[in-house]
Order: structure tokens, then C-alpha cells, then sequence
């Protein structure tokens, strides 16, 4: 037999005991596929399997896989079992064992059996247990099958319920004093790795290699952040094509004052409807010059860009929320019929979706608020000290409160458009029209079912991809842009479309180039003929340079999502839920309670979905039992999670969207939250106080409870604020409260400044200007020459003494010439380098006055 046969033979013999195995095993799968045996009568019966790692739950509010444990409250393990084979071995007696350990005592134990469920489980309940003092405890579980025993162990830190406020706390504290986002991040990440791990340096290593990396690595954080890189390149393109400069100039006509400049962001940020990323990109992008050159503050920029994004994506229809919001309803809307006959509730969810936005209140006054405000012309505390300072001291430059590069500088753009460009403000609105295009027609792209014809448009939203939707849209939106640039040519401050005479004439001049001694002269020759405007390398590197202002960012986010999850880890989450499960409340009151815990978790953890995420498995199924099916309730307190999510999220220092609308605005996130965080708060109670309750208890129709949410915001943008500039100077009620008890001198110097630029009209010198301006002045020193000899010298600040003496020198007779001389000093000059010559720096040597007797 030849080593060929022999192989032949083989493999065919495999091949048939394969397909053997194969048919009986398809067999008795048909004959009984809810259970699969081996009998094994040579053999000893007996599983393979391992136990990978164990999980937590708690079982208050069942938040699973805990990270920490909180003294005196319960929780389950569970242990997850990996089967070496999905079959079940009929001579076995199928029975599992788990006992659960807590520092190698037995607290619980569990008998399964197999033989009752379709298919080996993979998760194995162990038991409950509870822990009483705070440190480490060891967590084991030991599961049995016939004489099969496995072991496995976890150490978990414990510690009070009360503890989890730490790292919240002080990443709070740190931004308040250090005024450095990043250091309040990542210490409160820090502090929050320590308290899980139990030591300093496995925090250390936890905070890099888990929670740091897991908030870079994951897919959804990868999409946004790529987003926001080719967004901003795509601005990046569009701010060297003299797009930004074009669409503010020819804005400028329109927009005269200060609040038309709003109303302009604000109609720019709800037109953006579709998702809140984009809307904070283009709007505070685009409105950006456009509000400097107003006077609007940078604060007042990113407050509207940010409070109209979510506010209006949440409630639309036809977003990149809906997605989301409706799958999170309609599993609350499954466990409901799963657990009642005869539910009150419908069986859409997006029919639940579209009831619950009249009772989203929040975001209906918010929007409310946000226009009452620039109708009047008013603010309130930070945010009107922040425009006060822009109206008095003339800024144009965005005021205080514009971001600074990493030197302590203002922003310096390196992207200018060329001298030579003319900047029109079609290359602005095209992009972004085409952009909008794109990302809306992805979103019905990715949402289209091709099983499913008739599909109704509400339902392709609703399935659509969003993160996909904004990465392709974007990438294709800079690329458009790229080629709309590419046909046409500048030529003597003005824009020649398809000029392909030029094209052909530049082809020539290019050839002309390879014949000898034409090098210089065709490139002289090309000074006189249109241009491209934005070469390749241009657009490219415009593109680099538009991702590069956002890095520091993307940091900041980064740590933000980060200390999102170390607020869970610690167990913030669990701690509000209990709050809210607590049997002790009224059901009417639930709706108010949702709105405020939402507002507590999204604040905490700075992320909307990821409270909408946490509150709905813990609140709507049991509100829905506690207000036996009232649908009035059941729509509050869904609203009520969604209106409540975005509020918190308005007034979060770690928020993605509050990072992201003061990254686009160039605004000092410190800034954005200290302005922004008070109009959230006001609007946020009067929700409360017209809103969730007076519709829990049924006392109002949802109308008039929205009719009064409008008079209220009236009412606070008028009568308790202040405009910026008023003939008394007086601030909002509450900083003239302030100011009475506390004598703040800056505030009351700040008042009198306005009421002074009132009066005359004409802005004055700021304090900083003013100090560089004497820093200066007192490095000059003033020589006094009476007929060209030195007859003394003063420093800056002897400008009195001066003027004396001239006077005495003039009322002498032999004196014929008297001129005053200055002198600067120059702390630029390299130390080897010469003083510049008097005609090269007049200031050197100049005469300010001369005098002849």
C-alpha cells in the first residue's frame, strides 16, 4: 500500500465518521431539541467546564456587574461557567452546585438542575449576601457537578454608601479652585481607581490601563472622537477658503446688534436639528465671528450653542436621539406586557415617544428661557458680569472668557485665509449645506430595512446609525468641500469658476518649465494669471491644522467619559436608585422624582444616554405598578428621565456635549459651566414648580402647565435680570444681594463702569489694558534737553514733575530750545544684539515737544 492510498483511506474514513456524527447528531436535535445527551457506558459520567470569573448585582435597584460593594446592602453573584461541550451527558445527574463564599465562609447555596432548562447555562446564579465593615473581602464561589469541583475567588473593596460621593466631590472642588478641567478629572478618576482597588498604586495602574483605556478604545467613543477630528477639519478647509470671514461679512448686514447676532445662533442651533454633535460643531463654528464682532461674549455663545443642541435634538422627531430613546422605551414597554395581562400603556414605542414630548418641560422652557433672554436683552449673574464686561470695555474679540492656547495666550489662528483670497460666503454655505445633506441622507441610509417595503420614514429614523451616519457624512462633507474649492480660481480679489482657458494656459506654463532658463521666467509669468484657490497641500494641511485646535479636547473628553465610569464603579448610580425605589413615596410624586435623580446622575456622570440608560430599567416598570397603569405618570416619568438627563447634562463640567459646545464657541470650559449652570438651575426648578408636579398630581392640564412654563421664563428674563448696560448700573437681584452683604469692590467698580458708559456712550479702557499700558509707560525714561544739553531725566511715573520744571525752564530767558526726549527700553533685544537706531525706531529718540523762547 502506497503511502497516497493510505492517507485516501484515512481521510475517508474521517469523512465518514464526521458525517455520521454529524446526521445523528441533526437527528436527535429533531427528534428532541430541547435536550441533547451522551451515554457513556464505559466511562465514568462526569462534565468539563471551568468557571471564568464571577459578577455582582445589587438587588436593590439590579444594577449588574458592580465594581464595589456598599456596606449593608445586598447583592448577588453569579458565577460564569465555559462548557468544554454544549451536550448534555445523560448518565450524569445533572445536578450543580454553587456555594457562595464572602472571606471563606459559606453564606449561600444553590442547587440547578440541568435537566430543566433548553441548554446549559452559562451564567450560574450563587446566591445573595451582604457585608457590614468596610476593606477588602474575598468573594468565592465553588461549583460542583457529580465529582467535579471548581473553585474561584475575587477580591472586592466595601465601603459606605455615602463614600461614592468622593470622587464626584472632588473633581467638583479641584475645577472650582485650580480652574484646570483635566487636573479635576484625572484626580477624581484617580481617587475613584484607589477606592475600588484598594491601594494607591493598583488605583494607578487601574486608572491607566482599564478606565482611560477603555474610554479611548471603545467603538462608540472612536466614532465620536473621529467625528469631531474630521469636523473640525472640515472647518479647519473652510476657515482657509475664506469661508468664515465671507459668511461674516455677509452677515454683517443683517446683523447690527448684539441680539440679532443671538437670534441668528439660536435659529442656526434649532435648524441643526437632527443631532446635537453637529449642531455644536457648525453652530459654534459658523456664529463664532460673527458674535465677536457684535460684542457678544464667548459665554453667551457657547450657552446658546450648547442649550439649544440637546434640548431640540431630544424632542425632534426626526433625530439622532429617536433611535435611542425608543429602544430604551420600548424594552421598559416588552417587561411590561411580559408581566401584565391587560396593559394601558401602547404597544409602540414610538407612539410613548411622541406622547412624552409635551411633558418634556425642561427642554421646552429652556428653549423658551433661551429666546425670552435675547428678546430682552438681560442676564443674570455670571453670564450678565460676562457681557457686562464685553459692553463696557468695547471687546470684539470674544471678552474673558475665550479660550487661551496652552501658553497662556489668546488663540492664534495659523489658518488665515491668503491675502490674495476673497472671501465669499458661499464657500461656507455650501459645505455645510451639502454636509447636512449627507449626514440626513446616511441617517435614512443606515435606517432603511430592505426586508421591511413598507417602512414608514419615522421608521427608518428610528433604526438609522447615527454614529456611522456623522463619520461618513462628515469625511464626505470636507471632501466636497475640497473639490468645490479646486473649480474655482482667484484673480485680483475676485472668483473665476471653471476657468479652464487657465487651466490649459497653466499647463502650458508647467511644460515651459523643463526647457532651459524658462524656470525663473514662467515662474514670474504665473504672479500675473489666476490661481487655484486652495491648492491640495493647502487643503491639507488646513485640514491637519482644523483637528490640531481640538486635540486639547478630545483630552478633556476622554477623562470625561473616564470619570463617567468611575462614578458608576463606585456605585453613584446605585446610590440614586435607591433613592428612587424607596416604597415610602407617593407615585404622584414620581415624575418629579425621575426628573430630579436623572439631573443628579447625568450631572455626576456627565453623560445623557448613559443616565437615560441607568434610570429606565430602575424607574418605569415600577412607577407603571405603583400608579397602577395611569398613563399621565407612566409619560411624566419617561419624560421626566429624558428631560431630566439633558439638564443635568447642561450644567455637568464633564459632559461631552458642554465640552464640545465650549470647544467650538473657543470658550473657557470653566467659563461655559460657571455661566451656563445657573440658567439650567432656574429653568430646572421652574419645571418642577409648573411642571412635574402640578402634572403628577393631575391638579393641571399638560397646556396650561406649558403656558405657565412660558410666563416664567418671561418673567425671569425680565424683571429679576438686568441688560448689560443701564442707566443705573444695577446687576440682577441676586448679585445686588451679593453685593450688599459682601462689598464686593470689583462688582461695584464693574457697576459704576456701566453706568458711566451709558451716560457718555464711549466704551472704556480695561483694567488689564490699562496695567500693560502703565508697565510700558514706566519703562520709559524722559530726558529733558535745554538747548541740546541734558538738563534732567524722569522715569515714567514723573510725569508731575516734569511738566514743573518745563514751565520753569520756559520762563528763562536764555533758554531757546526745551524738547522732551524718550527713552524705552526694550526687554526683546538678544543679549548680543544692538539697540535699534533712532530712524528705525522713532520712539528712540523722539522729540514730543519743543519750545522756543
Amino acid at each position: 500500500m502506497t503511502l497516497s492510498t493510505f492517507a485516501t483511506g484515512l481521510l475517508f474514513f474521517v469523512l465518514r465518521q464526521a458525517c455520521a456524527r454529524d446526521f445523528f447528531t441533526r437527528y436527535n436535535r429533531r427528534a428532541a431539541p430541547q435536550l441533547e445527551f451522551r451515554n457513556l457506558q464505559d466511562t465514568t459520567p462526569s462534565y468539563s467546564f471551568e468557571v471564568a470569573g464571577i459578577s455582582l448585582m445589587d438587588v436593590d435597584t439590579r444594577i449588574p456587574d458592580i465594581v464595589a460593594i456598599h456596606n449593608d446592602a445586598a447583592f448577588q453573584v453569579s458565577a460564569s461557567v465555559l462548557w468544554a461541550e454544549e451536550v448534555y451527558i445523560f448518565d450524569s445527574s445533572n445536578i450543580v452546585t454553587c456555594e457562595m463564599t464572602v472571606d471563606g465562609v459559606v453564606i449561600d447555596t444553590v442547587v440547578t438542575d440541568l435537566v430543566e432548562s433548553r441548554a446549559l447555562p452559562q451564567l450560574l446564579n450563587c446566591g445573595t449576601a451582604t457585608v457590614t465593615s468596610s476593606g477588602t473581602h474575598t468573594i468565592g464561589v465553588n461549583v460542583k457537578v457529580d465529582e467535579t469541583e471548581i473553585s474561584y475567588d475575587k477580591d472586592y473593596q466595601s465601603f459606605k454608601a455615602g463614600t461614592s460621593f468622593i470622587p464626584l466631590v472632588v473633581v467638583l472642588v479641584l475645577a472650582a479652585t485650580t480652574q484646570m478641567v483635566e487636573l479635576s478629572l484625572g484626580s477624581g478618576i484617580f481617587i475613584g481607581c484607589c477606592m475600588i482597588t484598594g491601594t494607591i498604586t493598583a488605583g494607578f495602574r487601574t486608572m491607566l490601563d482599564t478606565y482611560l483605556l477603555e474610554a479611548l478604545a471603545s467603538e462608540d467613543h472612536a466614532f465620536v472622537m473621529l467625528f469631531i477630528l474630521f469636523m473640525s477639519g472640515l472647518v479647519g478647509i473652510i476657515e482657509k477658503s475664506g469661508g468664515l470671514l465671507g459668511i461674516t461679512e455677509a452677515l454683517r448686514r443683517f446683523v447690527k446688534t448684539s441680539r440679532s447676532a443671538q437670534l441668528a445662533a439660536f435659529a442656526a442651533g434649532c435648524l441643526i436639528f437632527f443631532d446635537d454633535y453637529s449642531n455644536c460643531l457648525i453652530a459654534g463654528n459658523s456664529m463664532r465671528p460673527l458674535c465677536d464682532l457684535a460684542g457678544v461674549s464667548r459665554e453667551k455663545l457657547a450657552f446658546i450653542v450648547d442649550a439649544t443642541a440637546a434640548p431640540i435634538a431630544s424632542i425632534s422627531p426626526v433625530s439622532a436621539w429617536v433611535g435611542f430613546e425608543i429602544d430604551l422605551i420600548q424594552q421598559e414597554l416588552n417587561r411590561i406586557y411580559a408581566l401584565y395581562d391587560e396593559p394601558t400603556v401602547p404597544e409602540s414605542g414610538f407612539g410613548v415617544f411622541l406622547q412624552t414630548i409635551p411633558y418634556r418641560y425642561y427642554c421646552i422652557f429652556m428653549l423658551f428661557f433661551m429666546f425670552s433672554g435675547i428678546l430682552s436683552g438681560r442676564d443674570s449673574g455670571p453670564m450678565l458680569i460676562a457681557e457686562r464686561l464685553n459692553r463696557i470695555y468695547g471687546r470684539t474679540d470674544g471678552g474673558e472668557g475665550k479660550a487661551l492656547a496652552v501658553d497662556g495666550g489668546a488663540l492664534v489662528s495659523h489658518n488665515e485665509p491668503a491675502p490674495d483670497t476673497p472671501c465669499r460666503w458661499w464657500n461656507m454655505a455650501f459645505p455645510i449645506t451639502m454636509l447636512i445633506v449627507y449626514i440626513f441622507y446616511l441617517l435614512v441610509y443606515t435606517g432603511r430595512d430592505p426586508n421591511d417595503p413598507d417602512q414608514t420614514f419615522l421608521q427608518i429614523m428610528e433604526g438609522s446609525d447615527s454614529y456611522s451616519a456623522l463619520l461618513w457624512g462628515t469625511m464626505a462633507g470636507a471632501l466636497t468641500a475640497t473639490g468645490f474649492y479646486f473649480i474655482q480660481d482667484k484673480y485680483q480679489g475676485r472668483i473665476i469658476w471653471f476657468n479652464v482657458k487657465g487651466y490649459i494656459n497653466k499647463a502650458r506654463r508647467t511644460m515651459k518649465c523643463f526647457h532651459r532658463n524658462q524656470d525663473s521666467d514662467g515662474e514670474e509669468h504665473t504672479e500675473n494669471h489666476p490661481k487655484i484657490l486652495i491648492r491640495y497641500d493647502e487643503a491639507m494641511s488646513s485640514f491637519m491644522i482644523g483637528m490640531e485646535k481640538i486635540f486639547q479636547s478630545l483630552v478633556t473628553l476622554i477623562l470625561a467619559w473616564a470619570s463617567g465610569q468611575i462614578m458608576q464603579a463606585v456605585g453613584l448610580n446605585r446610590l440614586f436608585g435607591a433613592i428612587i425605589t424607596s416604597p415610602a413615596l407617593s407615585y404622584q410624586m414620581l415624575p418629579t422624582i425621575s426628573f430630579s435623580i436623572s439631573i443628579l446622575i447625568a450631572f455626576a456622570t456627565g453623560t445623557s444616554w448613559g443616565t437615560m440608560t441607568i434610570m429606565f430599567p430602575l424607574i418605569v416598570v415600577p412607577s407603571y405598578e405603583a400608579s397602577s397603569g395611569d398613563l399621565n405618570i407612566v409619560y411624566g416619568v419617561i419624560a421626566g428621565i429624558l428631560a431630566g438627563s439633558v439638564a443635568g447634562d447642561h450644567a455637568s463640567p464633564i459632559s461631552d456635549t458642554t465640552i464640545l459646545g465650549a470647544m467650538a464657541s473657543e470658550c473657557k470650559l470653566l467659563n461655559h459651566v460657571k455661566t451656563q449652570a445657573p440658567y439650567a438651575f432656574i429653568t430646572a426648578i421652574w419645571s418642577i414648580l409648573v411642571g412635574t408636579i402640578p402634572s403628577g398630581k393631575g391638579s393641571l392640564n399638560n397646556g396650561i402647565c406649558i403656558l405657565l412654563g412660558l410666563l416664567a421664563s418671561v418673567f425671569s428674563t425680565t424683571l429679576p435680570a438686568a441688560a448689560p448696560l443701564n442707566k443705573t448700573g444695577r446687576f440682577d437681584v441676586v448679585t445686588e444681594l451679593y453685593i450688599l452683604i459682601t462689598k464686593n469692590e470689583y462688582l461695584l467698580k464693574l457697576k459704576a463702569d456701566a453706568k458711566k458708559v451709558y451716560e457718555t456712550g464711549e466704551t472704556l479702557v480695561s483694567p488689564k489694558e490699562a496695567d500693560e499700558t502703565t508697565k510700558i509707560t514706566n519703562d520709559v525714561t524722559k530726558h529733558l534737553l535745554v538747548d541740546g544739553d541734558l538738563a534732567s531725566s524722569y522715569d515714567g511715573a514723573g510725569d508731575d514733575a516734569e511738566a514743573v520744571e518745563v514751565t520753569e525752564m520756559m520762563a528763562k530767558p536764555h533758554a531757546s530750545s526745551i524738547s522732551v526726549v524718550l527713552d524705552i527700553e526694550s526687554e526683546d533685544l538678544l543679549p548680543n544684539e544692538s539697540a535699534p537706531s533712532a530712524d528705525k525706531n522713532p520712539l528712540a529718540d523722539s522729540t514730543v515737544s519743543a519750545f522756543s523762547a
